[in-house]
């Protein structure tokens, strides 16, 4: 026993570091690798993440405290982060008349982050249709980046076929004909806004159709199929979009520029291991690193901790 502890012990101590010296990497069970960080000067600008250790166990919280990170990925530059509920919850005649429109993103789009296409919009209801909306650019409106349409068909003896209204049978896909419909979410540079819905007249509206509760979500893609009741929902996890935005210099926006490619300052400042390199990637506001093929670690670190053959 006391072998085996020793040798834990080694191999622990033995691990490449994720952060910069002498800085916490670890908030409740989630790791913080750098460029993000808990401590003043152990984060790059606009990376810092709040461990809020008022909850057993420490909670790690992004942008204005609404969300709870539970993963941080340097391959993919994604973050996954849990919210509390749907974003649209309505009964009855609330939805009856109109559109019903709920604000989504600002408490992560104001800090940088965008919605990663490893999402999608689950809708659960009868007979409504909901729609994303992502900001517009210049004096363009809003535009949908998801949106499906939930029915409910009539069932022998007039009643509705609702079944999935409080969601779908475990591992079954939301089709849209029974209370349930998921749409793909499309990644764009453009951060998401809002949620709208509104109830579609079917001619029937019978008091079951109209009495029935909607629900919408962004939720990661595939979540809907591992729910086993909506009755059970308390948090909803969804991806993050994220690069490093400050602290380095604009991406340049002349189309003659190869707009994957980082010039050698912004490289050098931000990709410190010797097996790392520097791209734009595709609809990101600014830099990510990554380890070259066949490395595996962390780009921005130089050292023990950066990208290992």
């Amino acid at each position: 026993m006391a072998l085996a502890l020793q040798l834990s012990a080694a191999a622990a101590a033995a691990a490449p570091p994720i952060g910069l010296p002498g800085c916490n990497t670890t908030c409740g069970n989630v790791r913080v690798p750098y460029p993000f960080g808990i401590n003043p000067g152990c984060h790059w600008p606009g990376l810092y993440l709040n461990c809020d250790r008022n909850h057993d166990p420490p909670r790690l919280l992004i942008g204005d405290g609404t969300l709870r990170v539970t993963n941080i990925s340097l391959k993919d530059t994604t973050v996954r982060v849990m919210r509390t509920g749907p974003i649209i919850n309505v009964t009855g005649d609330s939805i009856s008349e109109g559109w019903t429109n709920a604000s989504f993103g600002r408490g992560f789009t104001a800090h940088g982050y965008l919605l990663s296409s490893g999402n999608e919009l689950v809708v659960l209801g009868c007979n409504v249709v909901a729609m994303l909306l992502a900001d517009g650019v210049g004096v363009k409106a809003p535009g949908s980046i998801g949106g499906c349409a939930s029915l409910c068909s009539m069932a022998y003896g007039g009643d509705i076929n609702s079944i999935d209204v409080y969601g779908p049978i475990r591992g079954q896909q939301c089709t849209g004909t029974s209370g349930c419909c998921q749409s793909s979410v499309t990644s764009v540079a453009n951060p998401p806004s809002r949620v709208q819905a509104k109830r579609l007249y079917t001619g029937s509206d019978t008091v079951d159709e109209m009495q029935a509760p909607l629900n919408v979500f962004v939720a990661e893609t595939g979540w809907i199929q591992q729910l086993t009741s909506l009755h059970d929902v308390q948090e909803v996890p969804f991806l993050l979009g994220w690069s490093v935005t400050q602290g380095v210099r604009p991406r340049p926006q002349r189309i003659d520029d190869d707009l994957t490619r980082c010039d050698d300052d912004v490289r050098g400042k931000l990709c410190k291991s010797g097996h790392s390199y520097c791209w734009t990637g595709y609809q990101a506001p600014g830099y990510t690193c990554e380890c070259e093929h066949g490395y595996d670690g962390n780009p921005y670190l130089a050292g023990p901790g950066g990208c290992q053959g």
